[in-house]
């Protein structure tokens, strides 16, 4: 374990920047799985005791996909064990190696696309879009009242809001190279 504070703060910096990407890269393989939070846990529980093995200026999101990578695979021999119905071991680096090499600076280019597609909406346009998805049920009802507008409106305003920031995104990741 690293005992200069600095490179400790640094890896901590590393390590809760990436917890997302880490969590979208394990839900990504494991669809559904109600335990992605233990995975996830386990993953960074193996991160901070091997901290002093990655190299500062590589690439973080990487190794911690590629640990997470092996910690999915023993989940799923777990799961084998416990007679569920696993992909094999082999299929299973197949499908996740292309994915595990793309997946950490895709999520973050979309990720960045979106923050500037969302600086570009209007102040009404971000309020539509604030009050549908800041509370649980984004209760249309309710919206349309505050709002004064009717539910199908609100419906059709909505969509066209999500069609907008869907092609802004495409278009900013295809400027940058990437594609959906």
């Amino acid at each position: 374990m690293a005992t200069d504070p600095r490179t400790t703060q640094a890896f901590m910096g590393l390590l809760t920047d990436h917890q997302e990407i880490i969590r979208s890269y394990i839900i990504s393989q494991l669809p559904g799985c109600s335990e992605v939070r233990d995975i996830l846990q386990d993953v960074n529980i193996f991160l901070w005791e091997r901290m002093d093995d990655f190299k500062p200026g590589s690439n973080f999101g990487a190794w911690a996909c590629t640990v997470a990578y092996y910690k999915i695979l023993d989940y799923r021999k777990k799961q084998k064990k416990n007679g569920f119905l696993v992909f094999s071991e082999e299929l299973t680096h197949t499908l996740m190696s292309e994915h595990q090499l793309r997946e950490p600076d895709l999520l973050e280019a979309k990720r960045n696309a979106l923050d500037y597609c969302l600086k570009k909406l209007t102040a009404k346009e971000k309020a539509i879009l604030d009050a549908r998805y800041s509370t649980p049920t984004g209760d249309m009802e309710r919206m349309a009242k505050q709002t004064g507008r009717s539910r199908g409106s609100l419906r059709v305003t909505l969509s066209r809001l999500r069609a907008g920031l869907r092609n802004c995104i495409s278009k900013r990741l295809s400027m940058e190279g990437d594609t959906l």
